[in-house]
């Protein structure tokens, strides 16, 4: 017996514009006009009988029914969304666009990248940097590297590492103390954080069995990317993970105060836009854990 379905166009077009309660952001989402999503949607509502949005002069609203067939409409392409994903994307060669914020990513993932493709030359990962936490499906991206606790709306995630902070700065910093230094000799250097993080300095001073007094004084910088630039000047003493500060250790511009550390909750994710990863971002994953376990 046929199934007495409306085509997928309109039922695609009114699970958009219900979602965003918006014609205009629903036919964006679809790459189409808004006068094509009316359209779906008028001849939606001509095959159920009924109408679904209450239409306003700048606004529409869902009706009670709408409401019910929206929710109904929304999870059945979520689960049709996910069972098409891997037959999609289970190749294992082509294009594996990438969304990277700048600092981890021209810090850490740019200078390895090509380890990578050593293993899977036949993937070419294509990473764009920004701080923007892009919409991945909407914007062509395979996956994203966010930092974070991992939970993003409409994403499954991954955790690669999280942040293990220990004191680093210029050698310049210490006039020729030998190392390691005792947490209090640390604590009265010049100290710096990052905006986002403030009470770092203070969990880890907890962890070496002290306490931060009233009279040191931390500076905040806005970024990441500005508290390491203070300390690799010779500014001041930053937490930071051996993951990132490695390449600067290694070439004597930074030096570990101590090696007591204290872990983040936070830290680097891989975040795909569907239930499960393809083949390339598994394969991208994996690598970067291995990679991350190995440097740090």
């Amino acid at each position: 017996m046929p199934r007495r379905l409306p085509s997928l166009n309109q039922l695609r077009a009114f699970e958009a514009a219900a979602r965003y309660q918006s014609i205009k952001d629903g036919a964006d989402e679809l790459c189409v006009t808004p006068a094509a999503v009316g359209h779906q949607i008028r001849a939606l509502e001509s095959f159920l009988e009924m109408t679904l949005f209450h239409r306003g002069v700048r606004q529409i609203t869902l009706t009670e029914q709408g409401k019910r067939l929206a929710d109904e409409i929304g999870h059945a392409l979520d689960r049709i969304e996910a069972a098409v994903a891997p037959a999609l994307n289970d190749s294992m060669s082509g294009t594996l666009k990438i969304s990277v914020a700048p600092f981890f990513g021209n810090r850490w993932l740019l200078p390895r990248l090509q380890k990578f493709s050593g293993l899977h030359p036949l993937i070419d990962v294509q990473p764009v940097l920004s701080f923007d936490y892009v919409d991945l499906a909407k914007a062509g991206f395979d996956a994203a590297v966010r930092y974070g606790d991992g939970n993003w709306d409409g994403t499954v995630s991954e955790l690669v590492f999280r942040d293990t902070l220990r004191p680093v700065c210029a050698p310049q910093l210490l006039e020729g103390r030998d190392l390691p230094l005792a947490p209090g000799d640390i604590l009265g250097l010049p100290l710096a954080s990052a905006r986002n993080w403030p009470d770092d300095w203070s969990a880890w001073a907890e962890a070496v069995g002290t306490k931060l007094g009233d009279e040191v004084k931390v500076h905040e910088y806005e970024s990441r990317s500005f508290m390491f630039d203070s300390a690799l000047s010779g500014q001041a003493v930053i937490l930071a993970d051996a993951r990132m500060t490695g390449a600067d250790e290694k070439a004597g511009r930074l030096v570990c105060l101590k090696e007591l550390s204290v872990e983040r909750s936070q830290g680097i994710h891989v975040v795909a836009a569907f239930s499960a990863f393809s083949r390339k971002v598994r394969a991208f994953s994996d690598w970067m854990k291995a990679e991350a376990a190995s440097c740090g």
